[in-house]
């Protein structure tokens, strides 16, 4: 008998997924919300540094949820992709293939939806499609292997992305001197003036002019200026150098999912003890070193410094990857203890739509912000009080559609996309009522 690719039914989800994915995708917002609601590439509380709301908001944001949310929903995704690709190896694979081909091209044309329609630059759909592709190598990779690839995928990430710092940090380390060579009326070296320049370009992105930021305000809410900055941003981070950091990192943590997927870390197969384990664990070292880098940065009042740049390129990965571990621990002790109570169903609702509810934030924000022309009017506190005021209206969006819909309007395209199947979006079958027992 041949068998057909077909999509994941309902009753097949895991709701542990469901909840880690739900959470992903609410912490991924609070991420990309000040870049989508202030003016500057910045993304925290304009300098001078001081201890107020904003700033105390961003160093919980920086130290606790800054790149762990988005690993998160990068493990997800990898488990998700090696779900589809165990099919291939069943009776009538060709087809398993053929739709995850699709699925990967789909995904590669929703990217560019994101950042053209949807205005979303920094989005991270197109890198997943393109690293998708890449996973088909490994759809029979035992967990050791998978692992070890990771590994030398985040290892060659650091190095690519922390190397070229050692220049820069080195001449920022060097442009003081430069200043008081060019005061005292000295002749200057090429070293020093790339010194200077090294320093100017990066006291206008931590500084930016007034002027500068007047002109994004009006770039980014008019047409057809929003979209030419949407492009020219999501080209700058997916089409140039940057878009090799952003495939590699992508690549790393798909493999660990995958994983942790075959071990059950994702599907909730561990013990409690296990999840606590990794909590602890993870947090431990993952807060230890993003705790001293975040002391290190009030020293200097957050203002550029070479050192605190040169240490901050080499450890990013390293303190992130434990960060995202200590964030499943949590995640999956929460479920399992039932400490979400009634938020749970929610949350869930929230994983099991999380395409849509990704793609929704981006349409949420560019109305808010372009539309309305409320871009730069909030300070950095008020952004994460928006994002969860955008979860509560999501939550309840997700449960109510999902008490009609089996999924979600883009998890439906998607589908639709990838298995060709030109259906309507199936609905919820009422279960049947019970029937009383006779009486006796």
């Amino acid at each position: 008998m041949t068998m057909t690719a077909a999509p994941v039914a309902v009753k097949e989800r895991f709701g542990s997924m469901d909840v880690l994915r739900g959470v992903a995708v609410c912490g991924i917002l609070l991420m990309n919300i000040p870049f989508m609601g202030m003016l500057g590439d910045s993304g925290r509380p304009p300098l001078p540094a001081a201890p107020n709301l904003d700033w105390i908001a961003f160093t919980i944001q920086d130290v606790v949820f800054s790149g762990s949310m988005r690993g998160m929903f990068t493990l997800l995704f990898g488990a998700g992709m090696l779900i589809m690709l165990r099919r291939a190896d069943e009776p009538g694979g060709e087809n398993a293939i053929s739709a995850y081909l699709t699925r990967c091209f789909a995904l590669i044309l929703l990217g560019v939806a994101n950042f053209a329609i949807f205005l979303w630059p920094g989005e991270i759909l197109f890198a997943y499609g393109v690293v998708g592709l890449a996973l088909l190598l490994f759809r029979k990779a035992p967990p050791r292997l998978l692992l070890t690839a990771a590994a030398a995928s985040l290892v060659v990430l650091t190095l690519s992305f922390a190397i070229p710092v050692i220049d820069r940090a080195a001449a920022l380390r060097d442009a003081p001197a430069a200043a008081a060579a060019k005061a005292e009326g000295k002749t200057l070296t090429d070293d020093q003036k790339a010194a200077l320049k090294m320093q100017a370009r990066g006291a206008e992105v931590m500084r930016p002019p007034a002027a500068k930021l007047e002109k994004e305000r009006q770039q980014r809410t008019s047409f057809p200026g929003v979209v030419v900055w949407s492009t020219k941003f999501w080209a700058q981070f997916n089409l140039s150098r940057n878009g090799i950091f952003g495939l590699l990192e992508s690549l790393g943590f798909m493999l660990i999912g995958m994983a942790l997927f075959q071990k059950g870390y994702l599907t909730g197969q561990k013990p409690l003890k296990v999840y606590v384990g990794l909590m602890v664990g993870g947090y431990g070292l993952g807060l230890a070193i993003r705790g001293v880098q975040a002391f290190c940065a009030w020293t200097t009042a957050y203002e550029l410094n070479p050192y605190q740049m040169l240490w901050g390129a080499f450890l990013y990965e390293v303190g992130r990857l434990p960060m995202t571990i200590g964030l499943l621990g949590l995640v999956m002790t929460l479920y399992q203890v039932d400490a979400f109570g009634r938020l749970a169903d929610g949350i869930k609702a929230i994983g099991r739509m999380a395409l849509t509810n990704y793609v929704g934030q981006s349409v949420i924000t560019a109305i808010l912000f372009y539309a309305f022309g409320l871009l730069g009017k909030f300070g950095f506190a008020q952004l994460m009080g928006i994002a969860a005021l955008i979860w509560i209206a999501q939550g309840i969006f997700s449960v109510l559609w999902l008490r009609v819909f089996e999924m979600g309007p883009l998890e439906w395209l998607l589908r639709m996309l990838t298995y060709g199947q030109k259906t309507p979006i199936p609905r919820v079958t009422p279960a049947p009522a019970a029937v009383p027992a006779p009486a006796e």
